[in-house]
């Protein structure tokens, strides 16, 4: 299907699994992964833990309770807030610093398997000299500072004119007022920008709400909604958007 290029005065993006690659197909198995090392360093710091099943077993259920209420109220959670949740249920004093190196512990063995994709350099590259405003919106759990070492580790950071992060901002995306504050951000109204993501209606229904065009970075082990329209623009990758804009 043709579709007239796009002229915005501001790209916008998502970042996981469209410029930088997470374990999204076994997301699950790395997260009890990283709470174990999680689990191992609060043992290191001479607190009595339960068993490490007995830890990850907790964990699963603090997450699965904050995962069911954002997604029924847009509202963020984090990994820190679950982290000093269950310190407490296990009798670990919470302080800024048992919280951080909580985080830290259970980062680390995600760090591993993330990476840029190859065109993401070139492609934001090209779009940041063409129209100048480049942003960025991501749902995330994990505190901003993880994402700003990822960004700067694979040298994207200077490419970004704002960034928006859910767990900073508060509510997550398709949340309309995420997008709106990212049109603030960028001095454009909504249809003057548009937005790249991989999830349907986190990023292309969200956007689309409030008049701002979007693109569908595809993925083949995604599931899509049967209903998907077929106008929806997609890419299977980002070096596929020239077929959209007209740089």
């Amino acid at each position: 299907m043709n579709m007239p290029r796009l002229t915005p005065r501001a790209v916008i993006f998502d970042l996981g699994s469209t410029l930088i690659s997470y374990p999204s197909t076994i997301w699950d198995e790395i997260s009890d992964q990283c709470i174990a090392n999680a689990h191992e360093y609060l043992t290191g710091l001479g607190h009595q833990m339960p068993s490490e099943a007995e830890f990850i077993a907790a964990y699963r259920v603090l997450r699965d309770g904050y995962r069911k209420s954002a997604a029924e109220t847009l509202v963020e959670w984090s990994v820190d807030q679950l982290a000093e949740r269950l310190m407490e249920q296990f009798g670990v004093t919470v302080t800024e610093e048992s919280t951080l190196g909580f985080f830290d512990a259970y980062y680390e063995k995600l760090v591993p398997h993330i990476y840029a994709y190859e065109e993401t350099r070139d492609v934001l590259s090209r779009i940041k000299a063409r129209y100048g405003t480049v942003g960025l919106i991501s749902n995330t759990i994990f505190p901003e500072r993880a994402h700003l070492k990822e960004l700067e580790k694979f040298r994207l950071a200077e490419f970004f004119s704002f960034m928006i992060f859910s767990s900073t901002f508060g509510v997550r995306k398709p949340h309309e007022e995420v997008f709106y504050h990212a049109c603030n951000l960028a001095g454009c109204a909504p249809g003057e920008c548009v937005y790249i993501g991989d999830r349907y209606i986190e990023d292309v229904q969200g956007p689309n709400a409030i008049g701002m065009p979007a693109i569908l970075r595809w993925h083949e082990q995604r599931d899509y909604p049967d209903d998907m329209p077929y106008s929806t623009r997609q890419v299977r990758s980002l070096s596929e958007l020239t077929r959209h804009f007209d740089f």
